[in-house]
């Protein structure tokens, strides 16, 4: 978990402890719920298989053939494949997914048609990031399939000396990744995390849970937002920046 020291008013200077990131899965409904915003700073805003706008943001597509600036696709020995739009067996309406926004942003995704046993993995490379700074990462998920394995991935975010588990999440299982609902739900996985290095690297590992040919990784929508400390947060980090040059003059 992040310790939240500004919230204690303790400034710290010239220690550089790890900080675990914090992840959590968060339910989908309309365009509103996403909370994408013009109001906040992104890094990155990337769709897979094609373009996408929500909220007046952006999302670059991201293809084979086309990737945008300051991200990396790996698949290693494994192919890029993506479906510009292909809802599959994905019922918005019936999930609770009425924002047309969302909706075209989940219609295309990218994924590893030869990766799909395990244990390839995809990893995504997010560079430009800033160490010492706060964002939020998120990947957009919903249902492809409702037959077979539930293509359940091993999640993990690296940075630096700092790598965070995510657990095993079914990707075409919402209903059991968010404990409860149904699988035509959609929703995201929030990775929040103080940059110990840059890049940010998600891997996607097809998970030996699934079986043989359980499915690559689905990347529908990736966004990394600009993490900006609470007005009252600055405020105590004054008092206590003010508190540690009293004491060093006493």
């Amino acid at each position: 978990m992040i310790t939240n020291y500004l919230s204690k008013g303790i400034f710290l200077i010239g220690i550089s402890a790890l900080q675990a990131g914090t992840i959590s899965l968060v339910p989908l409904t309309d365009d509103a719920s996403s909370g994408i915003s013009t109001g906040n700073t992104y890094t990155h805003a990337i769709s897979g298989g094609n373009s996408a706008t929500v909220n007046g943001v952006v999302f670059e597509s991201l293809t084979s053939g086309l990737t945008p600036a300051n991200f990396n696709w790996d698949t290693g020995a494994d192919g890029k494949n993506q479906i510009p739009a292909n809802n599959g067996d994905w019922n918005p309406t019936a999930g609770g997914v009425t924002g047309p926004g969302i909706q075209s942003l989940l219609s295309g995704f990218t994924y590893s048609g030869t990766g799909a046993n395990p244990p390839s993995s995809q990893t995504y490379s997010l560079t430009g990031l800033n160490v010492g700074s706060t964002y939020d990462t998120r990947l957009y998920i919903r249902v492809w399939d409702t037959d077979g394995s539930g293509r359940p991935l091993d999640l993990s975010f690296t940075h630096g000396a700092e790598s965070d588990s995510g657990g095993t999440v079914p990707e075409d299982r919402p209903s059991l990744a968010l404990g409860g609902g149904n699988d035509q739900q959609a929703y995201y996985v929030n990775y929040e995390f103080t940059a110990q290095a840059e890049p940010l690297d998600i891997t996607a590992a097809v998970s030996a849970s699934g079986g043989a040919n359980s499915g690559s990784a689905h990347m529908y929508a990736l966004s990394n937002q600009l993490v900006v400390p609470e007005p009252s947060s600055i405020i105590l980090l004054s008092f206590g920046l003010l508190g540690i040059l009293r004491r060093r003059r006493s």
